[in-house]
Parts: C-alpha cells; sequence; structure tokens
C-alpha cells in the first residue's frame, strides 16, 4: 500500500494506492462509500514519494502513534494536506489499511470492500500517523526483506544479487542471471525472474493466468535488494528445503509474500531458471514462450528458524527462504512439467 492523496471539492482526503498488473488502483473513503474508479474520483491523484535519503533530502519518514504529534519537540512533524493527515488503522477484520485523519473533527476513516469504517476520538490516537523527521535516521540493522520499485525499462539496479549466486544453467536465449523479482497480476503477488537487457534497461518476465508477462505490461514492479553492508542484518543463502530441514542448528522460513515465493527449479536436464511457488498446494510455474509453465513438486514446504546472532545471544528469527521459483524450463528439453523431476533450491535468509 501507498499513502495516496485526492481532492473532492478541494478538500483533501487521503487513502492508499498499490500496483495491479503495473497500473495504480486506490481506494479513498468518502462519507459512507469507498471510491474507487476514474469516474467516481473524477480526475488525478497523488502518490507519497521519497526519492533520495537523508543526507539529499535533510529528512526521513516515520511512523509513529497518532498520539506522539503531541509531543514537546521540534525534530518531526505531522505529514499532511489541510485538515487531513494518513493513518495507518487497523479495522475490524484485523487486516491493517491506510486511510485518513480529519483532523478538523478527530475522526479516522477508512474504505475497503465497497465500505467505510470509522473511529473517533480517542481511539485514533493508537492509529499510527506519518512524520517526517528531521533528525539522522539512527543506524538501524536491516532485519527485513528489501524491495526496491521500479518499472519495466528502468536502469537496472546495482544493490541486487543474483539467483543462486552465480550464473544460472540456462536454455540458449535465456539470461543467465536473474534476479529476484515480485509483481501483482489482479491483486495476486507473482515471483518471477528479472534481468538487464542489452541497453542495461530492466526487463522482466512472470508466469500467471495461464501466460506469460513479459514486456512493457508489466509497468511497475518490484526487486529484491541488498541493504548496506553497514546495516546489513541478513544473509542471503540458497540449499535445497531437505538441507534446510536438515540443518538442526538453524531452522528456516520461507521468504514469501502471501502464499507466492520465489524459487529456483532444476529439470533433469540441469536446466535452471526462477520463478513463483505456491506455498498452500507446493506447485510451481514461471513465464516461457508467451504461457505460463506449472509444475509439481513434492519437495517443497515450509521451514522455521532461530539462529544466534554474533554476541552469542539467541534470536527469534523471523528469517525467511526466499523460496526460489520452482519451475521447470520444459520448452528447452520438450520435457512436460508432469514428467520433469524437480529439485528445488531455497534461498534463504538469516537475521544476524
Amino acid at each position: 500500500m501507498y499513502v495516496a492523496l485526492w481532492y473532492k471539492y478541494g478538500k483533501p482526503i487521503h487513502g492508499r494506492a498499490w500496483n495491479n498488473n503495473g497500473g495504480v488502483e486506490c481506494s479513498f473513503p468518502y462519507k459512507k462509500a469507498e471510491l474507487t474508479t476514474k469516474r467516481e474520483l473524477e480526475g488525478h491523484i497523488q502518490i507519497l514519494t521519497y526519492k533520495g535519503n537523508y543526507k539529499t533530502l535533510g529528512y526521513w519518514y516515520e511512523w509513529l502513534p497518532l498520539k506522539s504529534r503531541f509531543d514537546d519537540t521540534t525534530d518531526r512533524e505531522l505529514v499532511r494536506c489541510g485538515q487531513s493527515t494518513p493513518i495507518l488503522m487497523t479495522c475490524a477484520d484485523k487486516e491493517k489499511r491506510l486511510g485518513y485523519l480529519d483532523l478538523s473533527t478527530e475522526v479516522a476513516m477508512v474504505s475497503y470492500n465497497k465500505k467505510v469504517e470509522q473511529i473517533a476520538g480517542g481511539a485514533t490516537q493508537e492509529c499510527l500517523g506519518i512524520f517526517r523527521n528531521y533528525k539522522p535516521p539512527p543506524n538501524v540493522i536491516v532485519e527485513e526483506d528489501q524491495w526496491e520499485d521500479t518499472k519495466w525499462g528502468n536502469e537496472f539496479p546495482k544493490n541486487v544479487e543474483p539467483a543462486m549466486k552465480r550464473e544460472l544453467k540456462t536454455a540458449a536465449d535465456v539470461p543467465k542471471y536473474q534476479y529476484v523479482a515480485l509483481w501483482y497480476k489482479h491483486g495476486e503477488p507473482v515471483f518471477g525472474r528479472a534481468y538487464p537487457g542489452k541497453d542495461g534497461k530492466l526487463m522482466a518476465s512472470f508466469g500467471a493466468k495461464n501466460q506469460e508477462n513479459c514486456g512493457p505490461e508489466i509497468g511497475s514492479l518490484q526487486i529484491l535488494t541488498l541493504p548496506d553492508p553497514s546495516c546489513m542484518g541478513l544473509e542471503y543463502k540458497w540449499m535445497t528445503l531437505a538441507d534446510g530441514r536438515a540443518d538442526e542448528a538453524k531452522k528456516w522460513e520461507p521468504v514469501h509474500v502471501g502464499t507466492a515465493a520465489p524459487a529456483v527449479c532444476v529439470d533433469d536436464d540441469g536446466v535452471e531458471v526462477l520463478g513463483c511457488m505456491n506455498l498452500t498446494n507446493e506447485t510451481a510455474s514461471i513465464g516461457f514462450q508467451g504461457k505460463q509453465k506449472k509444475l509439481e513438486s513434492d519437495v517443497c514446504g515450509h521451514v522455521s528458524a532461530v539462529t544466534r546472532s554474533s554476541r552469542g545471544v539467541v534470536t527469534a528469527l523471523t528469517g525467511r527462504c526466499v523460496s526460489i521459483a520452482c519451475s521447470v524450463l520444459a520448452v528447452a528439453s520438450e520435457i512436460s512439467a508432469n514428467e520433469a523431476r524437480l529439485r528445488v533450491f531455497f534461498f534463504f535468509l538469516l537475521i544476524m
């Protein structure tokens, strides 16, 4: 979700936006209705962006309880437009969604499922608000996956690492260096492979809904990136799921979004490719030659984990294995998905 801004009769209202199929979709609460369509919104919306860093911009964004706006400090200020400020609210269904607080009435509103949910008064103070912080950010160790928002055709990012940390054994016309990419199709997360084209521009391929998406229609997507070494709290490692389960000293859990996880598959001919695994039914797929190639494997699954920090303290680990999409490059070897015997490699992540 992204913080979005819209105006109704000149009045600013914050809501949420997201990427779907490379296009922008959004939801804004207005009175008792959820507004989502171009016709309902009657114009343009704006999305809050942060292009740069503290050194270049002099500030950074921080989510804090709304009651923090009453703190006696000049180091930060609440992000607002008129009497509207964006909030992150826990809804009745326990899901967290972006909406807005009307500062003139202290009423908070969030829209979803064609309805508007609202709270008022003291209950709003536990919602999270976004603040512009002018103090240097703390040197926090990064312990979460870092996803860079980008677009098909942009310059290829530099702070990325290829699947398996090496060239993959691919067919002649498939890039050997493939990078974990995340895209949404009809609201559902899909992992695929990203790679630089001959001109250095970002290209990608995803297999979903019985077809391959691999051109400008992809639009917006995300690339798994590595934090700066100075704040790196993660260690990524590729291994088979069996090896992960056999590691009694550490336990592992797949890196995933929803039930989707990235994974690398190897067919009987040793051909490797990066795609998407469904952790619920242990199936995987890739996009290739205009189609979604589907396959099944009896060796996919979850692994969970605890590891030790560098100080020797046992630390609970939100570490995950970036399951490497288990897709057989069936077109290269003329082996059907059902005939191929897969060896699934998982990309494991440690929080140090």
